[in-house]
């Protein structure tokens, strides 16, 4: 009779086993340094410029009346603030049809100036104006222009006494 040898099994200690715990806790610290870093992100991406400076919302009508000007026909998507400072500092941005758009500053400057193509600064300015207190009025402006489309333009309007 042959005899079959017989296997020993050891079992295994606690050496060497992976602690899934420890694991997850070591990478979820990153993880949520990571997400609490999008949503900081996300959250100073989405907030009004005016929050964290000292503008102060205002009627536009307000804002573009220091310059001379009134908000045209048409405008939509349109933001006014007042800078809180010594001298008063009112900026309007809004949107407008691109084809209206040297009606408006005629209606506004009829004695000039006109706008300009060129030496507007920034390079994404498409057309821009500057205009120191014509008689009468109490305010410089400056107009920065910038085409969306072939219908319409953003507007940057920013008045002050110089």
């Amino acid at each position: 009779m042959t005899q079959t040898p017989t296997e020993t099994v050891t079992e295994q200690g606690g050496t060497g086993r992976t602690r899934w715990g420890v694991f997850l806790a070591i990478l979820a610290v990153p993880t949520l340094v990571v997400a609490a870093l999008i949503a900081l992100l996300v959250a100073w991406l989405f907030t009004d410029d005016s929050v964290a400076s000292d503008v102060k919302k205002t009627s536009c009508a307000k804002a573009l009346a220091f310059g001379g000007m009134k908000l045209p026909e048409g405008a939509y998507d349109a933001w006014c603030g007042l800078d809180a400072g010594p001298e008063p500092r009112y900026t309007a941005r809004f949107r407008m049809p691109r084809g209206e758009i040297d009606a408006w500053v005629a209606a506004g400057f009829p004695q000039g100036p006109a706008l300009r193509t060129t030496q507007c600064g920034d390079a994404q300015v498409d057309a821009c104006l500057t205009a120191g207190p014509v008689a009468g009025e109490r305010a410089s402006v400056q107009i920065d222009i910038t085409h969306d489309s072939r219908k319409w333009s953003e507007v940057r309007f920013v008045a002050f006494t110089p």
